[in-house]
């Protein structure tokens, strides 16, 4: 199966595919009744439900805050941009930055970070103490 163009099914599909768990056992523990929609939110045939990814990144393992923020930027780009102007998302201007080069690369040709730049990455963020609140 191949990685699907919206980002915030991409951000499912990898979340899923990195999990121990089968389909079905993150569907319970998301409280779906069957594991049928997580097919059709991961290939981006239906949408994630905002409201429902808290419960989604718990079953998966994952940082709730950035499944919501890439929802939000791609379903809702008006509130997003507004809530990133008055609230932000404790990122700073140049962290913010990064990430938009990152998902607006992704829409042009989906690439992995080679290991190695991606762990030196997170190990940036850890140190800063950015991801911290995620982590623990």
């Amino acid at each position: 199966m191949s990685r699907p163009k919206s980002p915030t099914a991409r951000h499912l599909f990898d979340a899923i595919e990195c999990s121990s768990k089968t389909q079905k056992e993150i569907a319970k523990d998301a409280g779906f009744a069957s594991p049928n929609i997580l097919s059709m939110m991961k290939t981006g045939e239906t949408k994630v439900p905002i409201n429902r990814i808290p419960s989604l990144s718990q079953a998966l393992g994952i940082a709730p805050g950035e499944f919501i923020n890439i929802a939000l930027r791609e379903y809702h780009p008006d509130l997003h941009s507004v809530l990133i102007e008055h609230f932000g998302f404790g990122l700073s201007l140049e962290e913010r930055i990064l990430l938009e080069i990152y998902d607006e690369a992704q829409h042009v040709v989906a690439f992995d970070l080679e290991a190695g730049l991606a762990d030196l990455l997170l190990e940036l963020f850890v140190y800063s103490g950015r991801l911290q609140a995620e982590i623990r």
